[in-house]
């Protein structure tokens, strides 16, 4: 996937590194949802330079991370683990053996596949019998959409052309596929920064919004998605959910 090289893939390892901690209610979202076991065989769909990488592969027997853009991957690479193994593929071109995984997990990705219906006859494929699929994404009409359609689309370096959720069509794929109807959840996700400032650079370089500024990325966020202060931490909302299935 060119949109996740060059420049915009720099620029999201960048604020990976400059704000590590940020993000730490999506690692729980993953703890929570996935509950990922010692014994089992994962396999991560869109694990960009590997956020949730490092930490599954601690926690489960192996882990298959796969990625449509290679340099992303050399990010996972680089974390020298025995236990991943790396694919490069998006979603829908997924050629893995069939019933190899015990769980599928995606987190913020699988809304830049256009051919979810061949993305989930993959996923049928590859869980093993009442093995789990758990896709946290953004959701139609939402206010995340709306801040990815209104200002990352606008200014982001590769732009933002994606196709967002649905409840009924996230049941739909499952239906088509095999899998039970899925459990829908809310996630109220805060990201948490020191500084108001903070904010405006740490989405500038995740979404390489590099067409405007840190300033008015903090501007546009504060408008659509909303700043709390708590604990002196500014804690951006950052609205999602979450899908359940199991294979039949």
């Amino acid at each position: 996937m060119a949109e996740f090289s060059g420049v915009r893939a720099n620029l999201y390892k960048e604020s990976l590194r400059e704000f590590p901690h940020a993000r730490d209610e999506d690692i729980e979202v993953m703890k929570k949802y996935l509950a990922p076991k010692d014994n089992e065989v994962v396999l991560e769909i869109g694990a960009g330079s590997g956020f949730f990488s490092g930490i599954l592969s601690d926690m489960v027997k192996q882990l298959t991370v796969s990625d449509p853009s290679n340099e992303q991957l050399e990010e996972v690479k680089d974390l020298n683990k025995d236990n991943i193994k790396l694919v490069e593929a998006g979603a829908d071109t997924l050629n893995l053996e069939k019933e190899t995984a015990d769980a599928i997990w995606s987190f913020g990705a699988m809304h830049h596949c256009f051919n979810k219906t061949k993305a989930f006859q993959n996923f049928a494929r590859i869980l093993k019998r009442d093995g789990r699929l758990v896709i946290a994404d953004v959701w139609h009409g939402s206010k995340l959409a709306q801040h990815f359609d209104d200002k990352v689309a606008k200014f982001c370096a590769t732009g933002h052309e994606v196709a967002f959720w649905t409840d009924e069509f996230a049941e739909s794929l499952c239906f088509l596929a095999g899998l039970e109807t899925p459990k829908i959840h809310d996630l109220n996700i805060q990201w948490k920064f020191k500084t108001k400032a903070e904010i405006g650079t740490f989405l500038y370089k995740i979404h390489a919004m590099t067409k405007t500024t840190p300033q008015e990325c903090l501007k546009g966020a504060e408008e659509i998605l909303g700043i709390e202060k708590k604990d002196e931490m500014y804690c951006l909302n950052w609205p999602m959910k979450v899908m359940i299935s199991k294979k039949k």
